[in-house]
């Protein structure tokens, strides 16, 4: 196996950087979402994986603090490789230079949902590392690639939801986009009622606004409207050459006039059109009626492995 070394990024232009060179970028890696982790109370650590002095994995760890001293870590969706397609050596290396440095560093626990996706071999190299799986469900989602044609990701969606994207369109809706702070502002209050009024804890209106202060050129409002009025929002997020929908709002009306269609379909070519590449939806569950929405998209689905921890 070849040796790995771990060195602290020079700053942000480094990382920036870097983190353009990845084939698939992850939202929870990017800089602008670490800051505004720091933001609240985090103290975040960005490291490079170097073989042969060469970068060959990045990767974002968010550290927890008591009395000055770290008792907890987390990676979400980490090491990203800067190849698409990473040779075992090079993965192995990776994570056998992560654990090392977990397991002689005094740096408390560490808690890792890796960049790497569902296979049968992957666990099995993570075991070998050193890292006890958690148990904890991987996250799933899709990416849909913005490089094709509009004409082209129209014809993949699936035929139900084309059918209703198409009546939306007939029916009168508008779409519009911004990235203004009043937009935010009506966004994150919807986002407050949504969770109140449904009995659920998404994600948390401070990072919201963190997110937005850190890197307000990247977070958009996208909204349907009907006679003026909003039927559904959504916070879209952009990250070097990617965007993934991150919080979204339906009203009483939006279903019946599809404005969920509408509005993810809009706000994709929206993206497109800034220049992203590709379109994560988010994560989502095969076993909700959301998750089926989402998946009508015909997105390339991943999942990615389980939760794992190191001492």
């Amino acid at each position: 196996m070849n040796d790995c070394r771990i060195r602290a990024v020079t700053g942000r232009d480094e990382w920036v950087g870097l983190f353009a060179r990845l084939p698939a970028p992850a939202i929870v890696q990017a800089w602008g979402y670490g800051e505004a982790k720091a933001a609240g109370g985090w103290r975040v650590e960005r490291l490079v994986f170097e073989q042969a002095g060469q970068p060959v994995a990045i990767c974002q760890v968010l550290v927890k603090r008591l009395l000055g001293l770290p008792v907890a870590a987390r990676i979400n969706r980490g090491p990203q490789f800067l190849a698409l397609r990473p040779q075992e050596a090079e993965v192995r290396a990776v994570y056998a230079a992560l654990r090392k440095r977990w397991r002689f560093g005094r740096r408390g626990v560490l808690v890792l949902a890796p960049g790497l996706t569902e296979s049968d071999e992957h666990p099995q190299w993570l075991r070998e590392a050193g890292f006890i799986a958690r148990g904890t469900a991987g996250w799933c989602s899709a990416v849909l690639d913005l490089t094709q044609d509009a004409a082209t990701l129209r014809k993949r969606l699936a035929s139900t939801w084309r059918t209703q994207l198409n009546g939306a369109e007939r029916g009168g809706l508008e779409f519009e986009i911004s990235d203004k702070p009043c937009a935010f502002d009506w966004m994150l209050a919807r986002h407050q009622e949504n969770m109140r009024d449904k009995g659920f804890a998404g994600t948390s209106p401070d990072l919201l606004r963190a997110l937005r202060e850190r890197a307000p050129e990247d977070v958009f409002v996208c909204r349907a409207l009907h006679d003026g009025q909003p039927l559904a929002g959504m916070i879209v997020f952009r990250f070097a050459r990617s965007a993934e929908y991150f919080v979204g709002w339906f009203g009483p009306e939006a279903r019946q006039k599809k404005a969920g269609n509408f509005l993810m379909w809009n706000a994709l070519l929206s993206m497109q059109a800034r220049g992203c590449e590709r379109f994560d939806l988010g994560g989502y569950s095969s076993s909700d009626g959301y998750g089926r929405f989402k998946q009508g998209l015909r997105g390339s689905e991943y999942r990615l492995l389980e939760e794992w921890v190191a001492f």
